[in-house]
């Protein structure tokens, strides 16, 4: 089946492009629901089409099921959000170039999303699409999942494996493995003083906080795979007062469940240490979730998906990220889960964004086959 996927989506790359053209040139920021519901409003009658069932716990949630889908089935996971704000797809509306599309969200993920209902429609053309599936696609990926989280875990209970389709890494691997991804704020709270007349009677915090962002920066490689990053640093008034305010934003990645308990514990002892005790010092924030392990289950998955790849004549290679995705989120559910199935793709959250139109049909192929493997159909 994943041949014969291959071959018609090869034909059909153009009709992908018009259906990618149609997503991409929608904005969908994050904080807009109402946004997201638009291009939630193409998508759903596509999938009744194909014989899903669907509907929309919120504006920018959409669940869609073939076969009772909640039973031992696989999962689709996608999301509809981008970075961009609104005017983005006026400004740079979808284009080909050189053999790759470029627009805000083409490769993440809207390029996955076009990808999947090719996918389905082909596998449905030929009677061969495989049941119980489902399909949920989200729209506050990009911000930690807030509003999407809860229905995501839902959604994932009880299902036998979970299917992203994130874009591809560059070098065409799939993902298996993602970082737990954690967001602090630290706030001090110094004394202000003129910083010329008397500074000794002052504490500056953003003094501090230039200290304690050193301190955190240096974790790095204290616990292996662990990478703190100061992103961001803001206070004080003006430069002739002793700070008495300051903060910076915090980005911790983690790769193993067993380690996230002794990295906040490491963090908060780092930045809560203040060099001048006259400072008040606040870290708030937390972790998003828990990393995506490979596990055992994950590696029968590749399995399927090298035996797939290998009847295209597609190379695979899967690589663990430090980027986090709504599979993490899957994962603390205990189902297995592989990532970064979409088209291959790069430069995501930038205006150079791209995926490459040759992966298109291949990665198409790749889903099919997986899906018809995974649910019993064999494949051929």
């Amino acid at each position: 089946m994943e041949r014969e996927v291959l071959r018609q989506m090869s034909k059909h790359l153009d009709a992908y492009c018009d259906e990618l053209r149609e997503l991409v040139d929608i904005d969908t920021p994050s904080d807009d629901p109402a946004a997201i519901g638009i291009l939630l409003d193409l998508v759903g009658p596509r999938l009744r089409d194909m014989g899903f069932d669907t509907r929309r716990p919120a504006a920018d949630i959409l669940v869609a099921d073939l076969g009772g889908g909640a039973a031992r089935g696989v999962l689709l996971l996608l999301h509809a959000d981008t970075v961009f704000a609104h005017g983005e797809a006026l400004r740079r509306p979808f284009t080909v170039s050189g053999g790759r599309a470029y627009g805000p969200g083409v490769a993440d993920m809207k390029g996955g999303i076009a990808q999947l209902l090719w996918a389905l429609r082909l596998l449905k053309e030929r009677g061969a699409l495989p049941r119980p599936l489902r399909v949920v696609i989200t729209g506050d990926e990009e911000t930690g999942a807030e509003r999407s989280r809860d229905w995501i875990a839902r959604a994932a209970e009880g299902q036998h494996a979970a299917l992203v389709l994130e874009p591809g890494r560059e070098s065409g691997a799939i993902v298996s493995a993602r970082k737990s991804v954690g967001s602090f704020t630290l706030t001090a709270a110094g004394i202000e003083a003129h910083a010329g007349v008397e500074p000794w009677r002052g504490a500056s915090a953003v003094h501090e906080i230039a200290r304690r962002a050193a301190a955190i920066a240096d974790l790095s490689g204290r616990i292996e795979g662990v990478h703190f990053n100061v992103g961001r640093i803001e206070g004080g008034t003006r430069p002739n007062v002793v700070a008495g305010e300051a903060r910076c934003l915090i980005d911790v990645r983690v790769p193993r469940l067993r380690d996230l308990a002794a990295v906040e514990d490491l963090l908060r002892q780092t930045a809560l240490t203040p060099s001048d005790k006259r400072i008040d010092l606040r870290l708030e924030g937390g972790f998003q979730g828990p990393p995506m392990e490979k596990t055992a289950l994950t590696e029968a998955l590749l399995v399927q998906a090298r035996a797939v790849a290998e009847a295209i004549g597609l190379p695979l290679e899967d690589v663990a990220t430090g980027g986090g995705s709504d599979g993490n989120r899957v994962a603390a559910s205990g189902v297995p889960v592989l990532d970064g199935l979409g088209p291959v793709g790069g430069r995501a959250h930038s205006v150079d964004e791209f995926i490459d139109l040759d992966s298109v049909a291949p990665r198409t192929a790749l889903l099919a086959g997986l899906l018809c493997r995974i649910l019993g159909d064999g494949g051929s």
